[in-house]
């Protein structure tokens, strides 16, 4: 049982393309490995997921039970190497400059004949004066504000995850903003084009989706919480009503009786529902 598209690519996104053990960048030289087998019951979601190379997979899979010389890697010792390797990448994207094609701004400077030189301004002897303005597209060239409202709320719920975890708020919030435009090569959120909406919508839940992990353990109602919101929304957007819902979850995690909340499912199905609303009930509200 392999992982979907979906997971892989959050998966080796999350992990710069390198092993989560070493930290060897492998390029295509990568794989996904399964932290808890299928043969004991590990499923194929992003929590049981591991980007490593080809070395370190195989020191992971060939280690005989029957026969043990050293110490097997356990399930928790990869989670472990995960969680930290993720962190670690995206501690390190935060640090990564504008690409040099990045729009500068340009800026007119008031002076007597005097010359002003910068990066960012435009040098002029004439007296002028201007300044560098942001301005909104009345061509609907770029997000609407249904869609800038959505972004906000996705940040703060990223945000809300890290705060959780114990670490500092401005510095997630510094974070996430300035990979959001950095992700879009622009210098404010509501400049993203029109087009890559639903990309940035989507862009966002991936960053959401690999903080979640930090907060599993520590504070598992928040975990369950930040899970509910994206289900019921996505719901929504679809025109499936919670009675419908309950029935889709029954349906998909083939569980045994009905729920009447989803709070009454466990971690592991909970998760599986976000990953079937959010990757895999289709727009029309068909179940696939």
């Amino acid at each position: 049982m392999s992982f979907s598209k979906d997971v892989v690519d959050l998966a080796l996104v999350a992990a710069g393309r390198c092993c989560c053990i070493c930290h060897k960048f492998c390029g295509v030289r990568i794989e996904t490995h399964h932290i808890r087998p299928v043969s004991k019951g590990g499923d194929k979601s992003f929590e049981n997921c591991i980007p490593l190379c080809f070395d370190c997979h195989a020191e992971v899979e060939h280690y005989n039970d029957q026969h043990p010389r050293g110490r097997k890697f356990s399930e928790s010792e990869l989670r472990k190497h995960r969680d930290t390797w993720f962190s670690k990448v995206e501690e390190m994207n935060t640090l990564t400059p504008l690409p040099h094609d990045a729009p500068q701004v340009i800026q007119a400077v008031s002076g007597k004949g005097n010359m002003v030189a910068g990066r960012d301004l435009n040098i002029r002897t004439e007296r002028v004066v201007g300044k560098a303005v942001v301005q909104t597209d009345p061509g609907g060239k770029h997000i609407s504000n249904t869609t800038a409202r959505k972004i906000q709320d996705l940040v703060k719920d990223y945000i809300d995850i890290h705060t959780t975890a114990g670490k500092d708020t401005q510095r997630a919030a510094q974070r996430i903003w300035s990979s959001l435009r950095n992700e879009f090569n622009v210098t404010s959120y509501k400049e993203i084009p029109a087009q890559d909406s639903d990309r940035a919508i989507q862009w966002l839940q991936a960053q959401i989706a690999m903080a979640r992990p930090k907060i599993r353990r520590r504070a598992p109602d928040k975990w369950k919480e930040s899970l509910y919101k994206p289900i019921y929304a996505r719901a929504g957007e679809l025109g499936i009503s919670k009675d419908d819902l309950y029935l889709l979850a029954q349906e998909r995690l083939a569980l045994k009786k009905p729920i009447r909340s989803m709070k009454e499912l466990t971690q592991r199905d909970l998760q599986r529902l976000h990953h079937v609303m959010i990757y895999e009930v289709k727009k029309s509200g068909s179940k696939p």
